[in-house]
């Protein structure tokens, strides 16, 4: 039996101009003999099947899953559900990872009791571009309040496997903040650890991203933040979108649980708690001010 200690998790949609070189860079990884990797491949077409089928490499120990076209985070769960690694990573296959990054990932969880371990990167906007700009996160003892109001564990996350018995898994309700949702219920019982080295480059502003979608990633983000009592964050404006999203349960391969079940010491939001909101004016009155002072004195100087 494989000695699998990472399963490398990647959802395929519509990915025949990234695939061959994904494939590439993953058989580069340093630890590949303890990896695994599971891909679950969306409504495949038979470009892609062939870059696979010429692509892969014996080295490369790959569990591959065809599906409907489905949410990325159903994706993942699938994932999740089948993986036989110790510990789960992503890569999504508009990424690239370092070489060295799974490794650096699996050590620093294995040195200590963290149940996340998160990392620099770099931001690149042309696929293949190594020198972009460095997204840089503090050690978590010192940058632990950043993660219970900022998404933190990027695009290149390891977590432990077994952390999902106690957690739950992505809430399948969101299409592009379950990750972020995800950090949030976990940081609250259990510590993160930050790799020694970058982890790779995320391909950002790109067009065909789900992230590309500032309305629905806001929409969303604001459900989370609500849920969370992150009041200073949440947009006015976007509270009457929260209404489609069931905010005390998350929904999780297709069935839905309350969220106080695996987010420990959560309270329910209740109807009438929506009048904590009133915590929020302030903030708001005081970038209204701020905005009109800014507009009088640029109307007086022209």
């Amino acid at each position: 039996m494989e000695n699998i200690n990472i399963s490398v998790i990647t959802s395929l949609y519509r990915c025949a101009g990234f695939l061959e070189n994904f494939l590439m860079h993953y058989s580069k990884i340093e630890n590949i003999q303890e990896c695994e990797l599971v891909l679950i491949h969306n409504d495949p077409t038979e470009e892609e099947l062939r870059i696979l089928e010429k692509g892969t490499q014996k080295s490369m120990l790959i569990t591959h899953i065809k599906v409907m076209r489905e949410g990325l985070y159903t994706s993942w769960n699938r994932g999740i559900a089948v993986a036989k690694g110790k510990y789960l990573a992503i890569w999504n296959v508009d990424d690239i990872r370092t070489p060295a990054s799974l490794l650096t990932q699996k050590l620093a969880l294995d040195n200590s009791s963290a149940v996340m371990c998160y990392g620099d990167f770099y931001g690149t906007r042309k696929y293949g571009t190594y020198d972009e700009t460095l997204y840089s996160y503090g050690e978590y003892e010192t940058f632990k309040k950043e993660a219970f109001k900022r998404h933190i564990i990027g695009c290149f996350p390891m977590w432990r496997k077994e952390i999902h018995k106690m957690a739950g898994y992505f809430d399948e309700q969101f299409r592009l903040v379950s990750d972020y949702e995800f950090q949030l219920r976990l940081v609250r019982t259990s510590p993160f650890v930050k790799a020694r080295l970058p982890l790779g480059y995320y391909l950002e502003h790109a067009s065909h991203k789900l992230s590309s979608n500032r309305k629905m990633q806001t929409s969303e983000g604001t459900a989370v933040e609500l849920r969370y009592r992150m009041y200073s964050t949440i947009l006015l404006h976007f509270i009457p979108s929260v209404f489609k999203y069931r905010i005390n349960y998350i929904n999780n391969f297709g069935q839905w649980h309350s969220l106080s079940s695996v987010a420990a010491g959560h309270t329910t939001i209740r109807p009438g708690a929506v009048i904590s909101l009133l915590k929020m004016p302030f903030y708001y009155i005081n970038w209204f001010v701020r905005r009109s002072i800014h507009a009088v004195r640029t109307i007086i100087s022209q």
